[in-house]
């Protein structure tokens, strides 16, 4: 075991709070479901709201974009504040998010809400991450981030499904004052658990200009990314949010490294296995996340099945979640990470090949097979990953680290999916989808799979 490694062992004493963990797995579960529970209720919020598709959009789109201006921001929140006043203003947060939206009778105060929704989750996911790595022992990390990867695998594979089902039988605003309630016995159960605990570091302070510079910068590759689906990527709607958040983001990283107290310590980039670990869980996350929304769109247009019957495409992916996140977890603290990654890798990278002519494939239930062998290799990697990652850094950056990695993620997950759209229009900015562009976009797919896989085998050791 490394120093660092030891020296996190030993970073916190008493017994590991498995109770806290699990309420913070049920609330960060509950904020992975609503997110992407919108994309199946639009089509009832829209009419009801008076808005187009292209606006209707944002509902969905805002809570990315502050999904990933707030993650950086939880190094320095997981230092300043304690974890019980962190938990309880998140949760308080996301309920008053849900409730504008559940309540809400004007689009903009559902937006408002969304965008409340997406902040509060920003700072529960990387959150539940630096609870795993700094209070509980590293023997054990692979197997409880199994189960804290249920809410990246399971959750928002869910929230389509439960959302269009609540819709369907009652209405979308039952749906979110259900998670109103559900949000505030999270709150609840948190602030109980967590009574008593650590308090924060007072003397910690927010270097303001590096907040502005973050916020600009990661908001502009985002906004900038996102618009490239709608717009293409050689689009002044694109092109110029992601110039001004590539400036930003060059001038946050340059003043982190000068500045007494940054807002995130760059000094994480000095561990290889850190940096390698977030280009090849960004590479997975890049691959993957865009083809969820191409094999329905592309089963519904080119081969003629329902909006259940695609649905049902992504079941696979939903099942292998819930089986290999724990699964995985618990091999990578047997057996290794590099074990684990290589058959992760190499079952996605089957899985892929076999889809490259996903067009052609008239069966849903090969379909479906062929989803399965690429979910379950997806579902084996998430996990490893972030464990090896971190597995070298000092305790008091591994939150650094953490919302890094995690930022990482989603500007990874919008530029795939981006792409992906596109391709599958054949570079048509209207939303189409043809044979041609399906095959484009599960080649992109591919090629970003068989990157990942050889830095996989050549760089993951442990």
């Amino acid at each position: 075991m490394s120093e660092a490694r030891q020296a996190r062992g030993a970073g916190e004493t008493g017994k590991p709070p498995y109770g806290v963990l699990v309420a913070m797995i049920c609330g960060t579960m509950l904020c992975g479901i609503c997110q992407t529970a919108m994309n199946t209720m639009l089509p009832a919020v829209m009419p009801e709201m008076g808005t187009s598709v292209a606006t209707g959009q944002w509902l969905v789109t805002i809570f990315q974009l502050c999904l990933g201006i707030t993650m950086p921001t939880v190094a320095f929140l997981s230092k300043r504040y304690s974890l019980r006043a962190l938990c309880v203003a998140a949760m308080l947060c996301f309920a008053a998010g849900v409730a504008m939206v559940g309540l809400g009778t004007s689009f903009w105060v559902l937006f408002m809400g969304r965008a409340v929704e997406g902040v509060a989750t920003g700072i529960l996911m990387p959150l539940v991450q630096v609870v795993v790595f700094t209070r509980f022992p590293p023997q054990r990390w692979g197997t409880i981030m199994g189960f804290v990867g249920l809410t990246f695998g399971v959750a928002p594979n869910l929230g389509p499904t439960i959302g269009g089902a609540v819709t369907a039988v009652w209405s979308w605003r039952v749906f979110f004052l259900g998670a109103l309630a559900l949000s505030l016995v999270a709150m609840a159960a948190m602030a109980k658990l967590l009574a008593g605990g650590r308090a924060g570091d007072g003397t910690v302070t927010m270097d303001a200009p590096s907040l502005l510079l973050s916020i600009l910068g990661f908001g502009g590759l985002l906004l900038g990314v996102s618009n490239a689906a709608s717009a293409g990527f050689a689009s002044a709607a694109c092109l110029v949010p992601i110039a001004v958040g590539a400036v930003f983001v060059v001038a946050f990283v340059r003043r982190e490294k000068r500045v007494e107290n940054p807002m995130l310590n760059m000094s994480v980039f000095s561990d290889r296995d850190f940096s390698l670990g977030t280009v090849m869980v960004s590479l997975l996350f890049c691959a993957f996340i865009g083809v969820a929304l191409v094999l329905p769109l592309e089963l519904q247009s080119l081969h003629g099945f329902d909006a259940m019957q695609a649905g049902m495409a992504l079941l696979p992916g939903t099942v292998a979640a819930f089986i290999m996140a724990p699964v995985s977890g618990m091999l990578t603290d047997r057996v290794g990470a590099r074990v684990v990654c290589a058959m992760g890798s190499v079952l996605l990278t089957v899985g892929t090949v076999l889809m490259l002519h996903l067009s052609t494939i008239d069966s849903l239930g090969q379909v479906m097979v062929l989803q399965a062998v690429r979910a379950f290799g997806i579902s084996s990697l998430i996990v490893p990953y972030t464990t090896w990652s971190v597995h070298g850094l000092p305790h008091e950056i591994v939150a650094d680290g953490t919302s890094i990695s995690n930022a990482a993620r989603q500007i990874a997950a919008a530029i795939g999916t981006s792409s992906m759209v596109l391709l599958m229009a054949g570079g048509a900015t209207d939303g189409s989808v043809t044979a041609a562009g399906v095959d484009a976009a599960m080649l992109f797919s591919f090629v970003l799979t068989v990157a990942m896989t050889v830095l996989t085998f050549v760089f993951v050791k442990k």
